[in-house]
């Protein structure tokens, strides 16, 4: 018994965290973070695999991340760069949730000249035949058995109470799993520094979603030069958005103790403190990075001018081409050096007079020529399924201007998208591109009482929900335009009344074609969510033809109701029965297929 005890004693003596007792634990980010050193451990790295193709060198290796609750942690990654013998610039890769580590996504970025290590915290299986892999030990940051063989969850752990496999004994933030993955992500800016192909002074950090999350909690380490969270990492998640929208924040997940939540794990909490440059790709609706507290984010920093925001419009958790391409650029400025003359921040001013706010917005035309500027707005305060509204800019000199109403008890929100061609096509992770997009600052009103229900003083019954005219600009465009999606059920212009119905005039040119759609109701807020419908109709012929469609058309797996105002994103695509192909919507064709969509009693 006493030996037993003796070897228990020596196995908890190497952990890389004393456990706290109560009364200890950290109540900010600086202390929290503050007695941990991720050079102190050896790495134990470990190759499992090498590739060498087309002048690229990846490894599939495995580190320690430290010694937890009596047994090590170690991490698998992909490991690529340059075989160029020389020394490049770097950045650590953060996947998202029920995402793996990819190999060629290292090489594609070592083709671009950066070495990376692209860390597989979820413990997915990465390579046929090679079963070693993420392996925890006795923790668990993971999402649970779905992703990992060992999990000891069934689900991710964000809330800070204690369990068997917790760090601590007490409620403490190391208890979060965001805390483990963190200590990886150091870990793993720990493994570039050591590498012979590395530029140590210069490395960087990315991730997408829940990646984007340690991005933004990793880019306080004084060794990072630049950083880029996708889609992920704001901060603010504990908060609601404004209008009484209960359930538009995790504030629930940290009942009794937001407070500490707010100071040690969420991104508010770390951006004052980050002093690298910082690019925040998103997507204008995403449920993950919402829009609103990007910028309540940005603005925490105290380098003022040293960042960025590029989001695609219309579009949820999906960044494009434009802001990939942006990705490149800003790691060739600040890790590589180069002198890349990506524009600033299109300057923007708002001014209040009376009942109406006016934006103007000046982008400079720099040595990538401006293409376009489009200024969008809405009075909606939910920023997951607000849509954005294209406004009619009047040119004033090299500015845009917009004149907004202002509508007692509803909020405003309004910023500019400006485009910029790039010298020549780039390929990146999501296509080519030509240009790339930068965000002009989001400016907004919000009165102290907002009453949602002002917004039915907005409709308009005249309005046709959808006739082309313009194409495709309240739309988002995938599958190679064969898909197209809008926000545009949540615009408050619109009567969606259920006794409603939908209009649909399609020209189906002689074939026999199946008009496909799908419909979201996802953050709504206050329970008001009634998940995923679908739908298709059979239409041939020829000449235009008029399709009116039921709300109660559309059939969900739990056989609930569709209600026309409670849908989020609507998907609409048509295939060709008999060649069972997707018409590309965007094509001149497509536009003949599809002609209006209306509202109709």
């Amino acid at each position: 018994m006493v030996l037993a005890l003796c070897l228990n004693s020596h196995a908890f003596s190497n952990e890389t965290f004393t456990p706290y007792k109560a009364g200890e634990v950290p109540q900010n980010v600086t202390d929290l973070w503050k007695d941990y050193n991720p050079r102190s451990e050896v790495l134990e790295v470990k190759v499992i695999k090498e590739w060498k193709d087309g002048g690229i060198v990846t490894r599939y290796i495995t580190f320690k991340a430290g010694t937890f609750k009596g047994a090590d942690s170690r991490i698998a990654a992909y490991y690529s760069h340059p075989d160029n013998g020389q020394k490049n610039p770097a950045f650590v890769w953060c996947h998202g949730g029920g995402q793996r580590a990819e190999r060629p996504r290292g090489v594609y970025f070592a083709k671009q000249g950066f070495a990376t290590v692209d860390i597989n915290w979820n413990g997915r299986p990465l390579e046929e035949g090679i079963e070693e892999n993420t392996d925890w030990g006795n923790v668990d940051p993971t999402q649970g058995p779905r992703f990992y063989s060992k999990a000891l969850r069934e689900a991710f752990k964000s809330d800070f109470t204690a369990d068997e496999h917790t760090i601590d004994p007490v409620l403490s933030p190391r208890n979060s799993n965001w805390f483990l993955l963190v200590v990886a992500a150091k870990r793993a800016i720990t493994f570039l520094e050591q590498q012979p192909e590395v530029q140590a002074d210069r490395i960087g950090f990315a991730g997408f979603s829940m990646g984007g999350q340690i991005t933004s909690m990793a880019a306080i380490d004084p060794r990072l030069k630049a950083v880029a969270p996708f889609v992920g990492g704001t901060g603010y998640r504990h908060v609601d958005f404004p209008g009484g929208l209960v359930g538009t924040s995790e504030r629930a997940r940290y009942k009794g103790y937001v407070e500490l939540y707010a100071n040690t794990i969420d991104g508010s909490a770390y951006w004052p403190l980050v002093k690298c440059p910082v690019l925040f790709i998103s997507s204008s609706n995403d449920f993950n990075a919402a829009f609103d507290r990007i910028y309540k984010a940005m603005a925490l920093l105290k380098h003022h001018n040293a960042w960025r925001v590029s989001c695609n419009i219309h579009e949820n958790h999906g960044p494009g081409p434009e802001q990939w391409a942006l990705l490149i650029k800003w790691f060739n400025r600040y890790l590589k050096g180069l002198d890349q003359r990506i524009p600033e921040t299109p300057p923007s001013t708002f001014e209040v007079n009376g009942q109406t706010a006016t934006f103007t917005v000046t982008p400079e035309d720099c040595d990538n020529p401006l293409l376009g500027t489009e200024v969008y707005y809405s009075y909606n305060p939910n920023a997951y399924i607000r849509f954005w509204n294209r406004a009619d800019a009047v040119k004033v000199g090299d500015s845009q201007r917009v004149d907004l109403a202002i509508h007692k008890n509803l909020p405003v929100y309004v910023f500019a998208l400006c485009r910029y061609a790039l010298g020549n096509e780039m390929e990146t992770l999501q296509g080519v591109t030509k240009t790339i997009t930068l965000n002009s600052l989001e400016h907004s009103i919000i009165p102290e009482n907002v009453d949602l229900a002002e917004l039915a003083k907005l409709k308009d019954p005249q309005l046709v929900f959808e006739d082309f005219d313009h194409g495709l600009k309240d739309w988002a465009v995938r599958e190679g335009g064969r898909s197209i999606t809008t926000y545009k059920f949540q615009s408050p212009e619109f009567d969606f009344s259920n006794n409603k119905k939908l209009l649909f005039r399609i020209n189906p040119g002689g074939r026999k074609l199946s008009l496909l759609l799908g419909v979201d109701s996802r953050f709504l807020g206050k329970g008001l969510d009634l998940g995923n419908f679908f739908l298709s109709r059979s239409i041939e012929g020829d000449g235009p033809q008029d399709v009116v469609i039921d709300r109660h058309d559309f059939k969900s797996k739990d056989s609930k109701e569709l209600e026309w105002s409670r849908i989020t994103r609507f998907h609409l695509s048509i295939m060709d029965v008999t060649t069972k192909e997707k018409v590309a919507l965007t094509s001149k064709e497509g536009l003949s297929v599809l002609k209006k969509i209306s509202l109709v009693d």
